[in-house]
């Protein structure tokens, strides 16, 4: 299914601020197909420069478990940025039950409705509750204006041979992003023709299974070509977790510790052997 196919899905009722999706009869077997509808989605909303009340229709709509991970992360960060408040309808039990227990996980509030003039209905009581006075500063999206660029992520300490990358607040959904950082990891380092110790922020950093191989096979190539050694501090206990076992499957150090000045110590540790 193509990108159009998922524009051509999303439709904007301005009279009453409402950003009704169209998922019915549309199986998300896979994350790229995730991918796909939300990129789409979130292109919508980003022209429109404000926010909205999400109306979803889940009409015959399958979600396979392939792609609840993908599913439910997207979902959220949309949501985040860009919804007044959501209403979906029409879902089958199966796909009832998944939304019910992604809220549980993530805390958010299904909503879930049978007919579509129910979920509107809901809505417009959600409508009702904003002051008018109030309304129009609510539709200022929550997406930043300005993005951190990568650029700014990479930071040389000539004096300590050191490379420092942040990670930190950064999430991982697919390739692509995988791709997108370590080349700019690879541009600078290759500018600088050396070797370097890496020291790398991890704080809050999500690697979303999507990006788990691409991640792997970029970080030993850059660990290969141009590490001295590699530090990793602060990763959340899941991140943490999955590093350990990508280390022990390909057969590296994962090198973690839990702050800045432990692993700058640890960096002056290697240095010394």
């Amino acid at each position: 299914m193509t990108a159009n196919r998922f524009e051509d899905c999303v439709k904007f009722h301005t009279e009453i601020q409402v950003m009704e999706v169209d998922f019915s009869n549309v199986t998300f077997d896979v994350s790229a197909t995730v991918h796909q509808a939300y990129d789409a989605i979130d292109r919508k909303l980003h022209d429109t420069g404000k926010k909205w009340f999400f109306l979803v229709n889940y009409l015959n709509c399958q979600i396979m478990s392939e792609a609840w991970i993908a599913y439910a992360h997207r979902g959220k960060n949309t949501n985040l940025s860009y919804s007044l408040g959501s209403a979906r309808y029409a879902a089958s039990s199966d796909t009832s039950e998944e939304i019910l227990e992604s809220a549980k996980k993530e805390n958010f509030d299904p909503n879930l409705f049978r007919a579509r003039d129910d979920a509107l209905a809901y809505l417009a009581q959600l409508r009702s509750e904003i002051p008018d006075n109030e309304f129009e500063q609510r539709l200022v999206p929550s997406v930043p204006k300005e993005i951190r660029p990568l650029s700014e992520r990479v930071t040389f300490h000539p004096e300590l041979q050191i490379m420092e990358v942040d990670f930190s607040d950064y999430i991982f959904s697919r390739s692509a992003d995988v791709n997108e950082f370590y080349d700019e990891i690879d541009k600078q380092i290759s500018a600088t023709q050396k070797k370097w110790y890496f020291l790398v922020n991890y704080k809050n950093t999500e690697i979303l299974p999507d990006a788990w191989h691409s991640w792997a096979v970029r970080g030993g190539q850059l660990n290969s070509s141009s590490s001295l050694g590699t530090v990793r501090f602060d990763p959340n206990e899941k991140t943490k977790e999955d590093i350990k076992k990508r280390a022990h499957a390909d057969d590296f150090n994962p090198n973690i510790v839990a702050t800045r000045e432990e692993a700058l110590a640890r960096i002056k540790e290697l240095n010394h052997k």
